[in-house]
């Protein structure tokens, strides 16, 4: 599937939507293990400017994969809307996963006094600009294990789709937690064979946080699949198969929004595959 990037796709304020890419391989077991270790998220608003193009960007990714030195960073991911009905509107993401909080507090202190690193963000300040100070910060949950519904793309591509979820009067992040389970096995028990399916709870460390519309939420809900075509499938199967199940179950502790934001993602560093680089579409 040929996805083109547009540099106004990534502009305007940061919302603390994210999204984590994640691929898998087909499996026969129907009894899911629950992976429940949380990982640290932080998210930047990114900006593309004038000189984005294909061949910029992939020089500004490969550039900073140099500079990389903490070890505690697990992976790097962009994404880019694609629809323009989103609530966020055109706004992009540069979204790091790190081991802790602390290891990433320890990591930014070294990056904000590296010269190397300095000149780098100055150098492609014409491709992106993306806002550190202002990241915004999340524990993140992958319930499924990885390489479950099918290869990933070796290009590094991959589609997702938020919404945005708060929790009913008396409930919390325990509930959503123990819901996963549950969920695990009924989709393990539906078709979600070489969709790449994937899905996250993303639980913010500020849970005042807006979008656009004044609407607070407590957590996002984040699917992942390996391209559009694949996210229908997904959605399909979820439809005809999961939902009668595990909707009410769900309703019990938590409601979310009607219609889902969704993107284009890239992987842009993994750290169990240093030497891999996106392949991002060409321009036009």
């Amino acid at each position: 599937e040929k996805i083109m990037i547009n540099k106004n796709n990534f502009v305007g304020l940061f919302a603390f939507f994210l999204i984590v890419s994640c691929s898998m391989e087909e499996t026969t077991n129907k009894d899911q293990s629950v992976n429940s270790t949380a990982r640290y998220n932080e998210f930047m608003a990114c900006e593309f400017g004038s000189e984005m193009s294909s061949d910029n960007l992939t020089a500004m990714i490969s550039e900073w994969q140099e500079l990389i030195l903490s070890e505690d960073l697990i992976g790097a991911w962009g994404y880019a809307p694609a629809s323009d009905q989103n609530t966020w509107g055109e706004v992009g993401w540069w979204e790091l996963e790190w081991t802790s909080k602390e290891a990433a507090d320890s990591a930014w202190a070294d990056w904000e006094s590296n010269e190397a690193a300095t000149a780098w963000a100055e150098k492609h300040s014409g491709v992106m600009q993306c806002d550190g100070p202002g990241r915004f910060k999340f524990d993140g949950i992958f319930p499924i294990a990885f390489e479950t519904y099918g290869e990933k793309n070796p290009n590094g591509y991959f589609y997702s789709e938020f919404y945005g979820c708060s929790y009913n009067e008396g409930s919390s992040r325990e509930n959503a937690e123990a819901f996963v389970e549950g969920f695990n096995n009924a989709v393990a028990e539906a078709d979600y064979s070489e969709t790449g399916y994937h899905y996250g709870n993303y639980f913010a460390y500020d849970s005042s946080a807006t979008n656009p519309n004044g609407e607070s939420a407590d957590f996002l809900w984040a699917n992942f699949t390996k391209t559009k075509e694949m996210n229908d499938k997904a959605n399909a199967s979820f439809e005809a198969e999961v939902r009668e199940k595990m909707f009410p179950l769900f309703s019990e502790f938590a409601s979310c929004g009607d219609n889902p934001d969704v993107y284009h993602g890239w992987t842009l560093y993994d750290a169990d595959e240093k030497d891999f680089l996106p392949t991002f579409p060409a321009d036009e």
